[in-house]
Order: structure tokens, then C-alpha cells, then sequence
């Protein structure tokens, strides 16, 4: 296709020259390079473009393939953490977990000085969040958090104040939930939750 556009050139800029010619003015002699002579020129070129083409054809598909390589690697990362994530939240509502984390509850419960295990056991953490599948990651609509439904208001300052920890990022751990439980009971007693005063 080149080629034939640059004879197509080469036979028109001749063509103006005879023209010029009969009109008196200079004409455009082409002695060398003439349509014939160039053939080979052109069809090298040619050949080199083609070339090039079949390059970029060839890279364009290396570069096809590697994005989708690396789109089915991100689909596959996105999977492997989906699953687990979904492990991580079964493990915390199974069986042995909640277990667990009742008693480090508990044993956060007896280092605040707590006096009413048996009441909080029977009556309050039940109440308070026992309709969550993980207590210890409940957030009532009063702003209460954990097993034991520690009001942020009331006393996010003072967990802050007694454990050195932030409020949001540590009331849910249940050592230091019981350790809480234990501190506002010995400030207002049981009566400090609803679910006490409403047995």
C-alpha cells in the first residue's frame, strides 16, 4: 500500500514537471530514484513496517495475557482472604471460642475487683448482648460495647484512664471487658444495667 502511494506521488510530481514545462516554467526532472529505481527502497520498507506490525501484534498479546494473569491472581488473592475471613468469623462463634473468651472474661472480671460473677453470669451478660452470634463484638444502639455492654459515653475515659487503651480499639477484648464490668459495678453497682433492674 506504501508503495503504491509513494509511485502514485512520484507519477504526479513528473506529471507537474511536463506540466510546468509547457507553461515555460522550470521543470522537475527526477533523473534518479525514478518509480522503477525505488521499488526495492519501497519494498524493504515495506517489508521492515510489516515487520514492526507483526512485533507489536506479538507484544500486544504478551501484554494481553499478563493482564489477565494478573487479574485472575487478584481474584484469587481476593478469594483466599474472603475464605479467611469467613474461617475467622466461624472460628469466633464456635463453641470453643465463646468458651474461651468467657473465661478470660471472667478472669478480667476478678482482677477489677468484680463481687458478682454469678449475677453477671446469669443474668446481665445473657441479657445484654447473649442475642449477638459474637458478644464480645457487640454494639448496642445505646452506644454499648461487649459482652457486658460498657456504655462509650459514660466511661470511655475512664477504661482510658485504668488500662492505658483506647476505648474503641480494646473494650472488645474480654479481659479487659470484665475488667470494666468489675469497675463500674463497684461505682454503681448491678443497678448500672437495665437488663439487673428489669429482672
Amino acid at each position: 500500500m506504501l508503495a503504491v502511494v509513494i509511485a502514485v506521488l512520484l507519477v504526479t510530481f513528473m506529471g507537474m514537471g511536463n506540466s510546468a514545462a509547457q507553461d515555460g516554467e522550470p521543470q522537475l526532472v527526477v533523473v534518479e530514484n525514478s518509480p522503477t529505481s525505488l521499488a526495492p527502497e519501497i519494498d524493504e520498507l515495506v517489508r521492515q513496517i510489516e515487520g514492526r506490525d507483526s512485533q507489536i501484534a506479538v507484544l500486544q498479546e504478551q501484554v494481553a495475557f499478563l493482564q489477565q494473569a494478573a487479574l485472575s491472581s487478584d481474584l484469587r488473592a481476593d478469594q483466599h482472604q474472603d475464605n479467611l475471613l469467613q474461617e475467622q468469623r466461624e472460628l469466633r462463634f464456635s463453641q470453643p471460642h465463646q468458651t474461651r473468651s468467657m473465661n478470660e472474661w471472667r478472669i478480667g472480671y476478678s482482677l477489677g475487683g468484680g463481687q458478682n460473677v454469678s449475677a453477671f453470669e446469669s443474668v446481665i451478660l445473657p441479657c445484654e448482648s447473649g442475642g449477638e452470634p459474637d458478644p464480645d463484638a457487640a454494639v448496642g444502639p445505646t452506644d454499648d460495647w461487649g459482652r457486658a455492654q460498657i456504655n462509650r459515653p459514660t466511661w470511655a475515659v475512664r477504661f482510658r484512664e485504668l488500662t492505658g487503651a483506647t476505648f474503641e480499639d480494646h473494650i472488645d477484648k474480654p479481659i479487659l471487658n470484665g475488667f470494666m464490668a468489675a469497675h463500674v459495678e463497684s461505682e454503681q453497682g448491678l443497678s448500672a444495667w437495665t437488663c439487673w433492674r428489669k429482672r
